[in-house]
């Protein structure tokens, strides 16, 4: 029991410091939630096994860690699936499909061709940790586009882009996570038919289609109880949380993908959701979303692999780097031209530079880490997350400032031609 007291006071205190003071963390001191969660879990990481009672490292840890992530992803696409305006899906769907078919297997590539220069590697496993990188995170990016400083600055075009982007690919990344791990545990033809009618028809298709069903089914019935006699408008905080446990569940329960379904059930439900809630609720699901989302980065910090990543030599901590600059940057810039949301370099610039890798790097790592026994996925691959939340933690404030001065300098001569 004190071992749970402590869980809840670390947790619960540390969002609620957040909740207090997240503005001037955020603007002030330029350091993101998410960076705040995660020192606090080092700070307290001496203490980590009277909390967790699991080696890290450890099976146990990892399925923990996979849990966890599971359900923390499941909440945060859910919010972002609610953020993302009306119909924006249906209206963007050509940008998204470029961005999901091209953009994510090319940060794949690119992360694949790293790992298997620098880190000396085998091919699948270099495709693995690639893969497995690949994700653009939905709980760091809610710390980028969200908030004064970002909603002043960035435009909607470009916040809205990374979202839905954000939302969508953790679910879709199982596609390709799913390439490597089945052909290092099968044969090649039998690799290629579990693919195709394990991981294609049922874990992706299927959990599209269950996804829009639940979410379907849900703002039915939140629309059908508005519509009766004596009701109110209500706050969707509560149907939205319970939405996304639900999904995730029971998607999971069947073996197919819940955090995908989670995801489009958000698309669906939104379009129910917006007739019945009440407006003056929505800060307060952002303060849920929060509390859900945060603490999984203390767990991570408290449990960090530091033996293991001191015994790496060079080579990983430059993969670390190149991973982070190399891995989506360059991807953008060759895409941009393609992209609505994109209109020069230093566009596809900020939005390539912010993919950042995080939680759901976490999940496909232990996933595959317990699959395959490679423990130098879950070494590089949660070495390359703490880099992340650092250093896109860190330079999400300052760089959002300095693209919007760069804006202003761009349009003034703009300006001063059309004045003259």
């Amino acid at each position: 029991m004190n071992e749970l007291d402590a869980i809840v006071a670390i947790g619960a205190g540390a969002v609620l410091l957040l909740g207090v003071t997240s503005g001037c963390i955020r603007n002030r001191l330029w350091i993101s939630e998410p960076a705040v969660c995660l020192a606090v879990g080092v700070a307290l990481s001496p203490l980590q096994f009277e909390f967790l009672g699991v080696a890290p490292g450890s099976d146990e840890y990892l399925t923990l860690v996979q849990q966890v992530a599971r359900l923390t992803l499941a909440i945060s696409v859910m919010g972002a699936a609610l953020r993302l305006p009306q119909d924006y899906v249906r209206r963007h769907w050509r940008e998204l499909t470029l961005i999901l078919g091209l953009g994510l297997p090319m940060m794949c590539l690119s992360g694949a061709f790293l790992a298997y220069l620098m880190l000396s590697v085998p091919l699948l496993t270099a495709l693995l940790i690639g893969s497995v990188l690949a994700p653009t995170d939905p709980v760091l990016s809610d710390s980028i586009v969200a908030g004064r400083i970002a909603d002043g600055h960035i435009p909607a075009r470009m916040r809205n882009s990374l979202t839905a982007e954000s939302g969508a690919n953790d679910g879709l990344a199982l596609l390709l996570v799913m390439i490597p791990i089945l052909l290092l545990t099968e044969p090649p033809a039998a690799a290629l038919a579990s693919w195709v009618t394990g991981v294609l028809l049922w874990k992706v298709l299927a959990a599209i289609a269950i996804g829009a069903g639940l979410g379907w089914l849900a703002g039915r019935a939140m629309v059908w109880a508005y519509a009766q006699p004596f009701s109110e408008r209500v706050s969707g905080m509560t149907a939205s949380v319970a939405l996304a446990l639900t999904t995730v569940a029971c998607v999971h329960l069947i073996g197919s993908s819940g955090i995908l379904a989670t995801f489009v059930a958000g698309l669906q439900f939104k379009h129910y959701m917006i007739r019945v809630q009440d407006p003056r609720h929505e800060h307060v699901q952002e303060a849920i979303g929060r509390f859900f989302d945060l603490p999984v980065f203390i767990l991570f910090g408290l449990s960090l692999p530091w033996r293991d990543w001191l015994e790496l030599d060079w080579s990983a901590w430059l993969f670390m780097l190149a991973v982070l600059l190399l891995r989506r940057p360059p991807a953008w810039l060759m895409l941009h031209p393609l992209l609505a949301s994109l209109r020069n370099r230093p566009e596809a610039l900020f939005n390539g530079w912010f993919g950042p890798i995080g939680i759901a790097a976490l999940f496909y790592a232990a996933e595959a880490t317990h699959l395959t026994q490679i423990d130098q996925v879950w070494t590089i691959g949660s070495l390359v997350v703490f880099a992340s939340i650092v250093m896109h933690g860190t330079s999400a404030t300052p760089l959002i400032q300095r693209y919007d001065r760069l804006v202003a300098a761009r349009s003034s001569p703009e300006a001063a031609g059309e004045g003259a």
